[in-house]
């Protein structure tokens, strides 16, 4: 471990922000307020213990100058220790004017952190050279330990109004709207993008459905629109799914070529163009595929900074999905692992100011309801999943449920053995010509920055698509919920 004497510091920093706060009432609060007393270096402890001394005066509520610093000196016992009065005095001599103390006390504060990562990187060391039985969890805990030092790097201060109002009034020359009201990364979707002006920097998006939904689907699809319509670099993680398996379900999606074809190789020689046009598109996007299984949540966020270092550009990162992914090491119980983790993944998403989507499931209560129409408090293992939230999308498709002989709308009891009018099913032929399309209805439950509302899309299951709807298919969507209600009521 490397001694104190050469450890780094700024001493003639240290004695100005003393000095300061022994001459002015203001610099006193401030330094104290930013600075504790093992942010001055051991190379001199004559400073520490002077600080130690204006603190104490400090929580006492008496005023703090040269000669209440002695006396709290005498009383600690540390007089001979700090130098005594000539030293004191040396430090007020040595301030030119208090009011600069914010910059000394930046410089103190530098030396601080970087001492702190110099003697954690000693203690990684150390513990390397003992033997390390997991190396993964070693790699997680040491990143972790020298994230947590980084983030003390700046030390903020209250910022004024009109610094706030000037910052936001940039922000609107270099984030104007573009023609169709973005000011994020699209969607891809029309009715999506109007409702949320696109994916905005520093936001976490969780999309959440029960199983089988088409939530990884969407996902996929809401990545690779921002790679190759937003022209940005995007982050899917995938923590279910191999990325080949992902590709195949991207390459169905842009050629319109389907599933089962592309996972078979059986397809004739028209599929074949269409493929291959499809893999030069998707060649040319920016998305970036992890696929590693049980990934941690170390891991992931390891290596959306190394991406966001190496594509600084980064536009969007998805990660598909939370119930996946672990904390790493001993928890206390689910819930509190899924409350970290969606926490951090919000810190993630600020710290790179990139949009973080994060797939998530429902729970079993929204089946149990009459219309199966999702609500927040159906996100399951933690409420800390929509407090961190800053757009919550939940899906909903009503002829999954029809299909599997449950009830999309409300219903009635059966009496007598009478049976319930289902929702009109597509025949094979149908399905073959589009896709096996389905409707899928997007709640937008929680928009902190907009508002609230429902999207539909059309889902063509056998491709993994997701396009907007046409005019006339949402009234054909509209026209068969109305039939299927009614036919409900002359029940």
């Amino acid at each position: 471990m490397p001694s104190y004497v050469s450890l780094p510091a700024n001493l003639e920093a240290e004695k100005v922000v003393l000095g300061a706060m022994m001459i002015s009432s203001i610099a006193a609060d401030t330094a104290l307020g930013s600075l504790r007393e093992e942010d001055f270096s051991a190379a001199d402890e004559r400073n520490r213990f002077i600080f130690r001394a204006c603190a104490e005066l400090h929580d006492q509520h008496k005023p703090i100058d040269p000669q209440t610093v002695i006396d709290m000196l005498v009383n600690l016992k540390l007089e001979k220790a700090a130098g005594g009065n000539n030293y004191i005095y040396e430090l007020i001599n040595g301030v030119i004017n208090p009011d600069n103390i914010d910059l000394y006390i930046e410089m103190v504060h530098e030396q601080s952190v970087l001492r702190q990562l110099l003697l954690a990187m000693a203690d990684i060391q150390e513990e390397y050279a003992k033997g390390v039985s997991d190396i993964g969890q070693f790699i997680n805990d040491s990143n972790d330990r020298i994230a947590l030092i980084a983030q003390k790097r700046t030390v903020q201060g209250m910022k004024a109004a009109g610094e706030v109002a000037r910052k936001v009034a940039d922000d609107f020359q270099q984030q104007r709207a573009d023609s169709k009201g973005l000011t994020g990364i699209t969607s891809g979707y029309r009715e999506i993008d109007k409702l949320t002006h696109g994916w905005q920097k520093g936001d976490m998006i969780v999309v959440a459905a029960r199983p089988s939904m088409g939530k990884t689907a969407l996902g996929m699809n809401f990545a690779y629109n921002a790679a190759y319509m937003g022209k940005k670099p995007v982050a899917f993680f995938s923590l279910e799914m191999s990325a080949e398996l992902i590709m195949k379900r991207l390459i169905s999606a842009r050629s319109s070529v389907n599933n089962d074809s592309i996972q078979t190789g059986i397809f004739g020689a028209h599929d074949r163009v269409k493929i291959a046009k499809a893999i030069d598109e998707i060649s040319k996007a920016k998305l970036y595929i992890d696929d590693t299984p049980n990934s941690t949540l170390g891991d992931i966020v390891a290596k959306a900074k190394k991406l966001k270092n190496r594509e600084p550009e980064l536009g969007l990162v998805v990660i598909d999905y939370l119930g996946r992914i672990r904390q790493g090491g001993k928890v206390e119980s689910r819930q509190q692992e899924v409350s970290y983790i969606s926490g951090e993944l919000k810190t993630l998403a600020r710290n790179l100011q990139v949009p973080v989507i994060v797939l998530c499931q429902l729970n079993r209560g929204v089946e149990k309801s009459d219309t199966k129409i999702p609500q927040l408090s159906d996100l399951r293992e933690s409420g800390s999943i929509e407090q961190d939230a800053d757009l919550v999308l939940l899906l909903h498709r009503p002829d999954y449920y029809s299909t599997m002989g449950q009830r999309s709308f409300r219903k009635k009891n059966q009496q007598n053995g009478e049976e319930q009018p289902q929702q009109p099913q597509m025949s094979e032929e149908e399905k073959a010509k589009t896709g096996d399309m389905s409707a899928m209805d997007i709640y937008v439950g929680k928009n902190r920055n907009g508002k609230t509302g429902k999207v539909t899309l059309q889902f063509q299951k056998a491709y993994s698509r997701f396009d907007d709807p046409s005019p006339a298919y949402l009234e054909k969507q509209a026209a068969l919920q109305a039939k299927y209600l009614a036919d409900l009521d002359e029940d």
